[in-house]
């Protein structure tokens, strides 16, 4: 943000004709990116390794780290071996199948769903309060981005296979 605002001419306005002047935010922006600094290093050095270890809150993130990462890791190599197993067409098209195994009982990304797994449990682990910190917004960036994907690729799927299972989320287990 500190080199968008404090590069030559400003930030860029469409209704402006004439060069801006440029913003002097590079000391403003250097300021506030220290104090955020400064605040992530207390809230990480609040807690020993010693502490965080007996900690259950912190032991919780790990696992759900963990599980997360296996998981998302199981789900991609079922989309990996359908590539594998089917070549490309003739005129160089993928090869699209339905996969199933695993989460694809229930959803169509379960991949997506394990990954947010994945960080959820990173932010528990590294912001245990719940704060508005970097790994939650993270957390919040990643669904945002990644929820309505899914649900276009879930209608994706429908329009494609006909026999695709009716019952199947996009996401969310019997939810979403």
């Amino acid at each position: 943000m500190a080199a968008f605002l404090s590069a030559p001419g400003g930030y860029p306005h469409p209704l402006r004709r004439k060069p801006a002047t440029s913003i002097p935010a590079s000391p403003l922006a250097g300021l506030i990116q220290n104090l955020q600094d400064k605040v992530a290093a207390r809230v990480a050095l609040s807690r020993t390794l010693g502490d965080a270890l007996t900690d259950p809150i912190f032991l919780l993130g790990i696992f759900m780290f963990l599980v997360g990462f296996v998981s998302n890791i199981f789900h991609d190599e079922i989309l990996y071996d359908l590539r594998r197993s089917h070549p490309p067409t003739a005129d160089g098209e993928p090869h699209y199948a339905i996969p199933y195994g695993g989460l694809y009982k229930y959803i169509s990304y379960p991949n997506y769903l394990c990954e947010w797994v994945e960080f959820v449990g990173f932010a528990i682990a590294a912001s245990p309060h719940w704060n508005y910190t970097p790994p939650w917004m993270f957390v919040v960036a990643e669904i945002m981005v990644m929820a309505p994907r899914a649900y276009k690729g879930h209608q994706w799927y429908h329009q494609k296979f006909p026999e695709y299972p009716k019952d199947r989320k996009a996401v969310i287990p019997f939810v979403y």
